[in-house]
């Protein structure tokens, strides 16, 4: 079915696959992001081996994802709060200047030998408590500047960068790993930040016709942007869904460095593989929600998604050949991309733009604030279990809360 834009017409296929790329701003704002993205998958390749390579545990990696998400957890919604007080721009470039000097100080350290698994969890803790501001800011600031209309294209192509970050950076750093070691991975993820700190130095967000006044306190803002929320059972629903995933889907990338080096037995280079194959189906993905733009039924489109999502945790958690593995990855990844940026454009289109910020913090609560649950739950059941059995009881569980929800909720299905 064509896509529709504002007026109901039909949208030649083409454009409307590259929409919002035709405001320059948004250009920019995709450009930096994608530089700096690649270089944090990098970082994220050679922290993960560290990890293991220091502890010789699952469970380290698990803690390790815990300490990385839990502030988002805690401070998500008021990173949305504060997006929604100050000036967005200024505050993402603070941020990623954080961010930079974070993966430079852990670079040396590597560097040296000096590195220990404290260290490695503090600065996944700094990083993620970065991050809880840093996302809903960077959201908010990407709704600002694209028309409502165009925004679910916009979302998709965002998801498009961030995934094909997330297939090249992985490689990129395998081969980091082999030629340049950890440090050089981290170093490179320090200077790839100087990019989207130059992007959004470019953008300007437009003062909105009729700016609404900024409620007396913190708190009372908090409230009015999850009562705002609330109010719709269907995306209610999928938030939930959303945060499902968080929890019992987390464990496909969490125990990937398990899965290459004790189940497949294909090393560091292997390692990339996987999370590249994870990151090609994403983009696929991505790409398929940006041409379909603003579809009908996109209710349904999410449940048949996550389901779809599960049957490849399953596939994965019993593969021992990689190509099938492989397979069951790129599925994962086109799944999940493909029913996150729906729903994340869904609840940013929900609400007025004085309330973007707050929106857009319930939405990361819900895909990233609950993923610390997950990261203990994965390395406590891989350690008692193994990782296997981890992945696969955990994608049965998932699939049947989908099950439930699209037969006991049906009013989800016709969310468009």
């Amino acid at each position: 079915m064509p896509a529709r834009n504002s007026g109901g017409d039909s949208v030649p296929p083409l454009r409307r696959l590259i929409t919002s790329l035709e405001q320059k701003q948004f250009r920019y704002f995709l450009a930096g992001s994608f530089l700096s993205n690649v270089g944090s998958w990098m970082q994220s390749v050679a922290q993960a081996w560290l990890m293991l390579e220091i502890s010789n545990s699952a469970f380290y990696l698990g803690l390790d994802g815990f300490a990385n998400t839990i502030p988002i957890s805690i401070f998500a919604f008021w990173g949305g709060v504060i997006a929604d007080r100050v000036d967005r721009r200024k505050l993402l470039i603070n941020t990623q200047w954080f961010l930079l000097f974070l993966a430079l100080a852990l670079g040396v350290l590597a560097q040296f030998k000096l590195v220990r698994i404290w260290h490695i969890l503090l600065f996944s803790f700094c990083t993620g408590l970065t991050q809880a501001i840093a996302w809903p800011v960077y959201q908010a600031v990407m709704g600002s500047i694209i028309p409502r209309p165009q925004l679910p294209n916009a979302i998709a192509l965002n998801s498009v960068q961030f995934n094909l970050a997330r297939t090249i950076g992985p490689l990129i750093g395998a081969l980091g790993l082999h030629w340049f070691g950890t440090a050089g991975c981290f170093y490179a993820n320090a200077i790839s930040f100087l990019a989207v700190i130059a992007a959004v130095s470019q953008v300007t967000i437009p003062e909105p016709a009729s700016p609404a006044p900024i409620p007396k306190s913190m708190l009372h803002s908090l409230r009015e942007g999850l009562h705002y929320m609330l109010e719709s059972h269907g995306v209610l629903w999928l938030l939930l869904l959303l945060a499902s995933t968080s929890v019992l889907g987390v464990p496909l990338v969490t125990l990937l460095p398990v899965f290459a080096r004790d189940i497949l037995k294909i090393g560091s280079s292997g390692l990339g593989l996987l999370v590249g194959a994870f990151g090609a189906g994403a983009v696929l993905g991505a790409f398929g929600v940006a041409w379909r733009g603003d579809f009908p039924r996109k209710g349904r489109f999410v449940l048949r998604m996550i389901f779809l999502f599960a049957l490849s945790m399953l596939g994965f958690s019993k593969s021992l050949w990689l190509p099938l593995s492989l397979v069951c990855l790129f599925i994962s990844g086109f799944s999940m991309i493909s029913f996150s940026s729906v729903i994340n454009s869904l609840v940013q289109s929900s609400v007025p733009d004085h309330l973007r910020g707050r929106a857009v913090s319930i939405f990361v609560f819900s895909f990233g604030g609950c993923m610390p649950i997950g990261n203990l739950l994965a390395g406590w059941l891989a350690k008692t279990y193994g990782a296997p059995s981890a992945l696969l009881g955990q994608g049965i569980v998932l699939g049947l809360f989908v099950a439930y929800v699209y037969t006991a909720h049906p009013d989800v299905q016709s969310l468009s």
